[in-house]
C-alpha cells in the first residue's frame, strides 16, 4: 500500500470535496481519499499494482480540478 498527498487547485466547497472523492473512489485500487478543503491537499491511499500517481493526477483533472 502507498500512499500520495497531493495539492489540488480549484477545491471550495463540500461539492469540490465530494466531486474529487467519487473520482479517486472509482479508481480501481485506491483504498481511502482524504481531503483538506483549507490547505487544498488530497490525500490518497492504494494498492500501486493497481493504480498509480499518474491516474490519480488524470482522475483529479477529469473532475475538474488543477493538481498543483
Amino acid at each position: 500500500m502507498s500512499e500520495i498527498t497531493l495539492n489540488v487547485k480549484g477545491m471550495k466547497c463540500g461539492g469540490c470535496k465530494k466531486r474529487v472523492e467519487d473520482a479517486l473512489v472509482s479508481l480501481p485500487g485506491v483504498s481511502s481519499v482524504k481531503i483538506d478543503l483549507k490547505k487544498g491537499e488530497v490525500q490518497v491511499a492504494y494498492d500501486e499494482t493497481s493504480t498509480g500517481p499518474e491516474q490519480i493526477r488524470k482522475k483529479i483533472g477529469e473532475a475538474g480540478y488543477q493538481v498543483a
